[in-house]
């Protein structure tokens, strides 16, 4: 490694560095570091070579932000040193006599190679090649690929052009290098922990009582003959396991197309068989357990997945393509490489697509132009519109996340938000083809040329209902599964009994929108009907939950006149009520006639304390026709609360948890299906489980090619700004796209829906059936 020196004036004297044009559509950079001054400068040269000639390079792969691990215990660590990551605080080195500004992360990588160059140099003088030790690196003399520098990012053209032939630039690299970022105090037993757990016989793990992620005796370990694993132990792992490197998208095309990989996390190496070696054990025992103890590393604003999973779809795909014939090739479609690749993430909302296309067939490819002057939302519309032409089906609409949680503009409504690292579909697993068979592809209409054709969906769809009542609002989402909501006995009391669609009862009607008359797995439709049990349980669960959380806030200074100060008391003073009324004089049917009206039975806010709760459960209980109500009555409600088959609430000292049902079959199946979702009533007497913003008039439409309706919404705003739409009035200007706005329905795409009585093509056969054009914003 040579010492060198800046020279008089010191970095700040040198010139910005200057980008060459690339000679040929495969010509890259590479990158040699040279060597560094006594303050630290670093010394790097850039050269052209070209991919056709076969050079001798390794790359990089890495993330260009804060690499560290985020998440409950890692938070603070990741908050503190974030500043360092910053964009704004790019450390200079010097390119060729140049000043170059990189982040903090490249920065600290370059200054890993080169002490490791030094190294490499005191132990083996002679030594001009890579091992395959995992703490080996290229010495000083070989060339390396790092993105942010080898491509002229302020060069829209070539950026594109160099992301476009980046699955070459891996492919033909000698070794890629995946830097996870500086080593932190958890590093040293990560490594460990590793090394030990991919050691693990299979078999013998498997069978053991010793489960991952877990606080266990070492005796555990031992009865099968295991080398302990401790609690710190795999606190450590899953402090690297969920370092960014593991979920960033760029990563997966680097890691999947690279002939040979070597780990570093600051100075500790590892390789990627022993890494790939403990996941799979791991994966292998969590089967077993029945689930994966991981998760509880996962906060409640993040995707629900075990740590391990990116990375075992990592190695899956990566052994797919190493291990493929010569005679079939390996290439997803663009819609299989999305639904795959959706929980990882990226800075550029645009590279959720880009960042992928290098794995898709050389048709899709060929069809894209990768251009960084282009909206996320305009890459997004055109993604989906070709996934849709492609598949033949308007599954990816069923994608599309409630606006309130979207990080991209709300237009075009029929895009999903690729940036969000989830999706939740509902009606999309074979269960249900809402057109029937009559109608299994979408009828896509031309979009007529104009200077935002690309934002909009023409097509036919069957306008079936509107909606004129909606379950509550919703504003928080964590634990909303486990919180008695009024407005589901609402609306379950203005429907019909029996049900026309279905000849069902109004509280089985309930339960199964509830969970999209689905089983959890959603291999199973209708739902077993042993479910109806398990939500009957629920609820009064449910119900003593309410009345607890109530009673606590009785306590509290000023309480709400109505506010329950026991479950005794909340029912004592509902039978009042009822008495007072006079309705322990009336019969079912003039019950019946009382609360199946509109504005609905104690529908304001005022009456979501417990007691009107009771009032309407008790309603719908004795009004319920053809068998016992799935929802219970008072007398069910004071026997579950004498001796509860289930205490959903944990109450220690200070400490609150919820506690599952001992048969979750239910819960796991509702919680799948109404996490930001919420009921709707239409106007035709349906129940339907729509996005949390669904709102009074929205409408119901069946389309051709899709699984479930979708809700629309009429569009006021315009969609996308049109160019020539000056004086902000989109009902009297011309978007260029040469339709006349009166003839054909404008609408904007809410979300995925189940209504209960249509999933199956039934509303074909309605009478007035019938396909219209509309044109989705």
């Amino acid at each position: 490694m040579e010492r060198l020196t800046i020279g008089e004036g010191g970095l700040e004297s040198k010139e910005p560095y200057q980008y060459q044009p690339l000679p040929t559509l495969t010509s890259i950079r590479v990158l040699k570091v040279i060597g560094k001054e006594e303050d630290g400068t670093v010394h790097v040269s850039l050269k052209t070579v070209d991919l056709d000639d076969n050079p001798a390079f390794y790359a990089l792969s890495y993330t260009w932000g804060n690499p560290h691990a985020n998440g409950v215990d890692f938070t603070a660590h990741f908050n503190a040193v974030s500043e360092e990551y910053s964009t704004h605080q790019k450390r200079p080195i010097l390119c060729d006599g140049e000043r170059l500004g990189v982040q903090r992360n490249l920065f600290d990588v370059l200054h890993e190679f080169l002490e490791a160059f030094a190294g490499e140099q005191e132990r083996n003088q002679n030594s001009d090649s890579f091992t395959h030790t995992p703490l080996s690196l290229p010495d000083g003399n070989l060339d390396i690929w790092i993105d942010a520098v080898c491509i002229n990012q302020d060069d829209m053209e070539e950026r594109g052009h160099q992301v476009r032939i980046m699955d070459k630039v891996y492919s033909k690299a000698a070794h890629t290098i995946v830097w996870l970022g500086r080593a932190d105090e958890y590093t040293p037993a990560a490594v460990e922990t590793i090394r030990r757990v991919a050691a693990y016989p299979r078999d013998v793990f498997v069978q053991s009582e010793a489960s991952p992620f877990r606080r266990q005796d070492p005796e555990i370990y031992a009865k099968s003959n295991l080398e302990y694993t401790g609690w710190m132990d795999w606190c450590s792992l899953a402090a690297l396991l969920k370092r960014q490197w593991f979920s960033r998208l760029w990563i997966i095309q680097e890691a999947i197309l690279s002939r040979d990989l070597a780990l570093l996390c600051g100075k500790h190496g590892f390789s990627w068989a022993d890494l790939i070696a403990a996941a799979r054990n791991i994966e292998a025992r969590c089967e077993a357990l029945g689930w994966s103890p991981s998760v509880i590393f996962i906060q409640s604003n993040e995707v629900a997945v075990p740590l391990e999973h990116n990375l075992l779809r990592l190695a899956d795909w990566r052994d797919h393509f190493h291990n493929r014939t010569t005679t079939k090739a390996w290439h997803f479609t663009l819609e299989n490489l999305v639904y795959d690749t959706w929980v990882f993430t990226s800075g550029d909302p645009r590279d959720k697509i880009y960042g992928i296309l290098g794995l898709a067939s050389p048709q899709v490819c060929a069809a894209w132009d990768i251009n960084y002057r282009s909206t996320a939302e305009e890459v997004y519309a055109i993604a989906t519109r070709t996934i849709v032409e492609h598949s033949k089906s308007l599954k990816i609409l069923s994608c599309v996340q409630d606006a309130s949680v979207r990080k991209i503009d709300c237009y075009p409504s029929w895009a999903p938000d690729y940036s969000l690292p989830w999706f939740n579909m509902m009606c999309n697993h074979g269960s249900f083809a809402a057109a029937g068979a009559q109608y299994p592809t979408p009828q896509l209409l031309p979009t007529s040329p104009g200077p935002v054709s690309w934002s909009r969906l023409r097509l036919r769809a069957h306008v079936f209902d509107t909606i004129v009542e909606t379950g509550a609002d919703r504003t928080d989402y964590v634990n909303s599964s486990m919180i008695l909501d009024p407005s589901w006995f609402e609306l379950a009391l203005l429907l019909e009994t029996p049900y026309p669609a279905t000849g069902q009862r109004r509280t089985e009607v309930l339960w199964r929108t509830l969970c999209a008359d689905q089983d959890a797995s959603s291999s199973t439709s209708p739902a077993p009907a042993r479910l109806g049990a398990l939500f009957k349980e629920l609820i009064s669960a449910m119900v003593v939950v309410r009345a607890d959380l109530e009673a606590e806030e009785s306590g509290f200074p000023d309480p709400a006149p109505d506010c329950a100060t026991s479950f005794a008391q909340a029912l004592r003073r509902a039978k009042e009520m009822w008495a007072d009324a006079l309705w322990d004089h009336l019969t079912p049917q003039q019950i019946r006639e009382k609360t199946q009206s509109r504005p609905r039975f104690f529908g304001r806010p005022e009456f979501g304390w417990l007691v009107y709760t009771l009032i309407k459960m008790q309603a719908l209980a004795l009004t319920e026709e053809g068998g016992e109500a799935y929802t219970p009555g008072w007398d069910e409600l004071e026997r579950f609360h004498e001796t509860p088959s289930y205490v959903m609430r944990k109450v220690e000292g200070e400490d609150r948890s919820f506690v599952q049902q001992k048969d979750p079959a239910f819960v796991h199946s509702f919680r799948r299906r109404y996490g930001k979702r919420k009921l709707f009533y239409t106007e035709k007497g349906y129940l339907g489980l729509g996005p949390c913003s669904v709102a009074v008039g929205d409408v119901v439409c069946v389309l051709p090619g899709a699984s479930g309706p979708f809700v629309f919404r009429e569009d006021r705003e315009g969609g996308v700004k049109l160019e020539d739409d000056q004086n902000g009035s989109p009902e009297n200007s011309d978007d260029g796209s040469g339709d006349d706005r009166s003839t054909v329905k404008r609408l904007r795409l809410i979300g995925e829906s189940y209504v209960h009585g249509i999933m199956n093509g039934e509303a074909v056969g309605l009478e007035g059936f019938g396909l219209e054009e509309i044109e989705i914003v």
